[in-house]
């Protein structure tokens, strides 16, 4: 059994290749170095201790790299396409006070809006997507944008 396991330890390392080349996520590199490193192993030892060896190296590699290459990997995570409406722009459909949800047209589809302040807003506006809570937009008048940047001015 021994004399074979070189080739046990190189179908592990070729399975677990493929399966990493398979998705997007780090999943079985660490496996991968573990197989490697016991198929070298496997020329001058016993078949125990190069499933200790593979076994060590693939449970430190996990632990000790992957949360570091993990945090490079996903550096800019994709915005779904609900956040992407966030600062757009729309015109309001159904007045909207804070008391009660307005309607507001953005990109031809009808939206629940609140405004973010007290003010209400009136049919006609043009509003901003400010935030969004659940299924609702978190909206303020584009005229009060305005007029901010005119008392910072």
């Amino acid at each position: 059994m021994t004399e074979w396991m070189w080739c046990i330890w190189l179908a592990v390392f070729v399975i677990a290749i493929i399966v990493e080349s398979l998705g997007p996520e780090v999943v079985s590199i660490w496996f991968a170095i573990g197989a490697l490193v016991a198929l070298i192993i496997s020329f001058f030892s016993a078949w125990w201790v190069q499933l200790i060896v593979f076994s060590v190296i693939s449970v430190v590699l996990i632990f000790a790299l992957r949360p570091f290459i993990k945090k490079y990997i996903n550096k800019n995570p994709l915005k779904s396409n609900v956040e992407e409406i966030i600062l757009t722009k729309g015109v309001v459909t159904k007045k909207a006070t804070s008391l009660e949800h307005g309607t507001c047209l953005i990109n031809d589809v009808t939206w629940t809006i609140v405004p973010c302040d007290e003010n209400d807003i009136e049919v006609g506006e043009i509003v901003e997507v400010v935030s969004i809570s659940g299924n609702k937009l978190i909206v303020r008048s584009v005229s009060n944008i305005d007029k901010e940047k005119e008392k910072q001015k």
